[in-house]
């Protein structure tokens, strides 16, 4: 079985060209982070799987470790206000627990080795993590491209986010942000969702963070983006920790990923700055349905390949 399973995924070789791939990949993926307000994760771990070879568990925990980095230096260019920093402190205890509850899970399921699909035999942490990451792409890909379609000129009516609706106290003030009264439970356990995902999936939450913080906490674009960019810093500290405890971390792969990544993620953050909100709106919505594609031809090679 052991044998049957290494055959499913090409081998990973360390070389000058994997290098200088790793390295472009890198430098696009922090682009799309500075630019988005993401860091990239969902991105980076299908491209380094299904392109280089990259063993599962590696490429989720590397790529954790690579998103300090973009993270970090979005977070200088965009310089947040203290507000920016109030909110995603909430989060933090939710966030530690979710990374570590989808780091266990993710190791549970690399000592699965095989789940038997049809008479097939499927590597268990491929399945999974290739799976969750489809339909979150597909459902905030349509999401994100309907509200950008429909988008109706600015009214100076403001969309209330869904969470803002629930007084769970204790609550929260934070007067840089508009609306600026949050639930602290509420948040604690979007932290913990968030977390979750970075541990599992090795994405920092970015690719549910602006949806969430547009659709449930009511934040304007721009600001549903600087928040997560200060979330993802956060996640990303606490992710590769977590990651590096299980020996998910390789540091050859992290540098070369890091060696374009941070200059893209700086030019990203300028060009984000200057996008009408709309425009961030469909650019994001395009960029998730391109990923969610790739991931999905990797699932259908999975299932080929396992005849």
């Amino acid at each position: 079985m052991r044998t049957r399973i290494a055959l499913i995924l090409p081998m990973f070789e360390w070389n000058p060209s994997t290098i200088f791939v790793a390295s472009a990949v890198g430098g696009a993926v922090g682009f799309l982070s500075g630019l988005f307000g993401v860091g990239g994760g969902f991105l980076l771990v299908p491209i380094l799987n299904a392109l280089l070879g990259v063993p599962m568990s590696i490429a989720v925990g590397s790529t954790a470790c690579y998103t300090l980095g973009p993270a970090t230096t979005a977070m200088l260019a965009r310089k947040p206000r203290s507000g920016f920093l109030e909110l995603p402190l909430i989060l933090s205890g939710g966030l530690f627990a979710g990374v570590w509850t989808g780091t266990r899970v993710l190791g549970w399921l690399r000592d699965t080795e095989a789940i038997q699909v049809l008479g097939r035999a499927l590597p268990a942490v491929d399945l999974i993590v290739l799976l969750s990451y489809a339909v979150l792409m597909i459902g905030i890909a349509v999401m994100s491209l309907t509200d950008a379609f429909s988008a109706q000129p600015a009214t100076g009516v403001r969309r209330r986010g869904l969470l803002t609706s629930m007084a769970l106290p204790p609550m929260a003030d934070i007067p840089d942000l508009r609306p600026g009264v949050y639930s602290i439970p509420l948040l604690a356990w979007t932290g913990f969702a968030v977390g979750f995902l970075s541990g599992f999936l090795g994405m920092s939450g970015g690719l549910v963070l602006v949806p969430a913080a547009i659709y449930l906490l009511g934040l304007r674009v721009h600001d549903a983006t600087t928040v997560t960019i200060v979330i993802v810093w956060l996640v990303s500290i606490q992710s590769t920790f977590m990651h590096t405890l299980q020996n998910n971390v390789s540091l050859h792969l992290v540098a070369a990923l890091l060696l374009c990544g941070t200059i893209g993620a700086n030019i990203g953050s300028h060009v984000g700055m200057r996008w009408h909100g709309s425009r961030l709106k469909l650019g994001f919505g395009l960029m998730v349905l391109s990923a969610a594609e790739i991931v999905i031809a990797k699932l259908c090679a999975l299932w080929i390949e396992a005849s």
